[in-house]
């Protein structure tokens, strides 16, 4: 369709194309900067983000719009045109006239060769993309933290018998004595040499019964602690698999049941 209002333009048969009347009614902003800044030109549609008339705006400088924390990225942006000749993308946030912020994605040029000023931009609101990404972020922080604030250890792992662990929370430390970055992935301390000798068997055979089963299993065994102390513990967990029904991983909790007991040897 834009194609075809071009070809409107260049053919002197066809009505006078009124252009104006054509940005008006487009959902993104357009926008017409002169050398001092200020704000020549901008469409129907700017309205939306700045909650400004056309009449209201002309004339008023960009800065007045843009946040003050985005005000040194607009003046840098301006900087980059001018020494690479190259059109800028950036992302920046504009207040409403409610002191809404509205997110922005912005592209930037020159209108003309060898000639920073006037400057074309096009703004569109990505705000609710943005508020999405932030809800997403929070409620991410706020499951960690909560996870992290268990008494117990979350984790995944790997279906080997040193049970490698690929992901462990915060609570693997009161647990076992050792902090995350020591139980993962770590060949010199796997989470099986923790599990006592007499009852790593059972705990293997137990789990493939369970993972071959597609069924979630729950065991109570001995676990040694840094310190040299054993405990029982409880492990819930189940199967990690593919879309094929291979088998990924393993994940669950494990809970301490019963205080340290006195201390036998640590197995080496």
């Amino acid at each position: 369709m834009f194609f075809k209002y071009l070809k409107m333009l260049r053919n002197p048969v066809t009505k006078p194309f009124n252009y104006l009347e054509f940005l008006d009614t487009l959902n993104d902003v357009v926008l017409l900067i002169n050398k001092t800044q200020q704000i020549e030109y901008v469409n129907q549609c700017w309205k939306q983000i700045s909650g400004c008339s056309k009449q209201q705006t002309q004339g008023r400088y960009l800065a007045d719009f843009i946040h003050p924390e985005d005000k040194t990225l607009w003046q840098q942006t301006i900087r980059k045109i001018d020494q690479q000749n190259t059109s800028q993308h950036i992302w920046i946030r504009f207040i409403g006239k409610d002191n809404e912020i509205r997110w922005c994605e912005m592209r930037i040029q020159s209108m003309h060769p060898n000639q920073l000023f006037p400057l074309s931009a096009t703004l569109c609101d990505i705000t609710p993309l943005v508020r999405k990404d932030q809800l997403k972020n929070a409620s991410y922080r706020s499951l960690s933290g909560l996870v992290n604030r268990i008494p117990a250890m979350i984790y995944r792992s790997r279906n080997d018998k040193n049970w490698t662990m690929e992901y462990v929370s915060d609570g693997c430390l009161e647990l076992s004595g050792y902090s995350a970055e020591q139980l993962l992935n770590q060949s010199q301390l796997s989470f099986g040499s923790l599990i006592h000798p007499e009852d790593a068997s059972d705990v293997w055979a137990e789990v493939q019964i369970a993972l071959e089963n597609m069924t979630d299993f729950e065991l109570t065994y001995r676990l040694f602690h840094e310190s040299g102390d054993c405990q029982y513990v409880l492990d819930k967990g189940k199967g990690i698999y593919s879309d094929t029904g291979s088998i990924l991983g393993v994940e669950g909790v494990i809970i301490a049941v019963q205080p340290f007991t006195e201390r036998p040897q640590l197995p080496h």
